[in-house]
């Protein structure tokens, strides 16, 4: 009898024991995943907000334009800040409620337009109900959007002892030598409280449902899901370190349930945050701190190499004459082309810094990179940007050198940077070696 006891208990020991090293971890791991999902959601809900009131903002600007063409001036009919009208156009805007409440109808947010720091119109009001109009915008926001002429995004202004999410952008004059005031909108940050606690107490529930769930099974499966969590959690860990080389294990995406598909994600993820960091984003192209480190695996296996760096000719001429959207265009149609010619060579092309490309040659000595050079420049001639109805012709004068082992990376760069300024000297259009 005694043996028998001590076997049940030594059978019943070993059962709490498995139990828990299969349960705690599986607790754990739903503790640091609704950690990382609320602080995902509350930063996505701000971001979300925080573009919302932005877009709103400019959409009250752009409605009084179009209402009240002109300029915004305020006049004194009195001694006292209360005797100030807001005009618009020439039109007296600072008892036009109809209006501004019209916008926070559609928009269901609090709309106030500031002369320097005071509210002359706002759809605000107190517990008394009373508009909030002749109250004075803090210190802090006066300075940034006011005095610094920039729109800011707060997410924790105080207004009449509430709290909200604010968006804050600077009314200028039409030729823009003096600031008059700023436009605010803002949207109560308790609701969007409510929201994020609302999703963290779901995922909190389907956690603690997970987990009542699998201990029927944990036996049987507690091996393998810790296994799969695990690997999860590591690719995330490594993610949030910046190693985004890292892969997930294999049998994570292969499965067809929702940890497949959470793997799945998460490879889609890493996609997404390798394309962010490595890419330029109005190009495409790499960017210069992905082109040093592939530059840098280059020099490290061995092969013979060629840098160029290509700059469009005149391109300040695009931004000036037709506005910085021309500008984006045309480094978007270059980069697309360069892009192209280099889609049938090793190696890349990466924007370099404003105008300037970065095109890299690998196994390829100084002739190949120029006759390649060559081939893109009369895709240039024939290439035609069109912007705002007219056709412009682009143009890029490159510099080209070739690595040798006594050269560091820096000098051969410098040195393709020195054939550019030679080109440039010299005429433009052109490639030189």
């Amino acid at each position: 009898m005694k043996l028998a006891r001590v076997t049940k208990k030594g059978n019943r020991s070993f059962y709490i024991e498995f139990m828990l090293m299969t349960l705690a971890p599986l607790i754990v791991c739903g503790i640091v995943m609704i950690v990382v999902c609320s602080e995902s959601i509350s930063k996505a809900m701000k971001a979300e907000v925080s573009d919302n009131l932005k877009n709103v903002a400019l959409s009250v600007h752009l409605a009084y334009d179009m209402r009240y063409p002109g300029d915004w001036e305020v006049k004194s009919e009195g001694d006292n800040l209360e005797d100030v009208v807001l005009y618009k156009g020439g039109v007296p805007v600072s008892d036009d409620y109809d209006f501004i409440d019209e916008i926070k109808e559609e928009s269901q947010l609090e709309i106030s337009i500031f002369f320097m720091d005071t509210r002359l119109l706002t759809t605000l009001r107190g517990n008394d109900g009373e508009r909030l109009e002749m109250t004075v915008a803090s210190e802090k926001i006066v300075d940034e959007v006011y005095r610094g002429e920039a729109s800011v995004f707060y997410d924790n202004v105080k207004i009449a002892s509430s709290d909200y999410y604010a968006y804050y952008t600077p009314i200028l004059s039409n030729d823009g030598s003096q600031c008059l005031g700023m436009i605010g909108v803002a949207k109560p940050s308790q609701s969007l409280k409510d929201i994020i606690n609302g999703s963290i107490n779901k995922n909190v529930l389907v956690m603690i449902l997970g987990i009542l769930v699998t201990s029927f099974f944990i036996t049987r499966f507690a091996n393998a899901l810790v296994t799969i969590v695990k690997h999860m959690l590591d690719f995330m860990k490594a993610l949030s370190a910046n190693r985004l080389d890292v892969k997930l294990d294999a049998t994570v995406a292969q499965r067809e349930d929702e940890l497949g598909e959470m793997g799945r994600n998460l490879n889609n993820l890493q996609i997404a945050l390798r394309r962010l960091i490595e890419r330029d984003v109005l190009t495409g192209l790499f960017n210069r701190r992905s082109a040093e480190k592939r530059i840098d695996d280059i020099e490290a296996s061995g092969v013979k190499y060629c840098v160029a760096i290509g700059d469009i000719d005149h391109f300040k001429e695009f931004n000036d004459t037709f506005g910085h959207e021309c500008g984006d265009v045309v480094l978007r149609e270059v980069a697309l082309l360069l892009n192209e010619g280099m889609n049938s060579r090793e190696g890349f092309v990466a924007r370099w810094g404003g105008e300037e490309f970065l095109l890299v040659f690998s196994n390829a000595g100084i002739d190949e990179a120029f006759d390649a050079l060559m081939l893109i420049r009369q895709a240039l001639h024939d290439k035609e940007v069109e912007y705002d109805g007219q056709i412009h012709k682009v143009t890029m004068t490159f510099g080209v050198a070739e690595k040798t082992e006594d050269i560091p990376i820096n000098h051969l760069i410098r040195n393709a940077d020195d054939k550019l300024y030679e080109g440039k000297q010299g005429g433009r259009d052109r490639v030189i070696i």
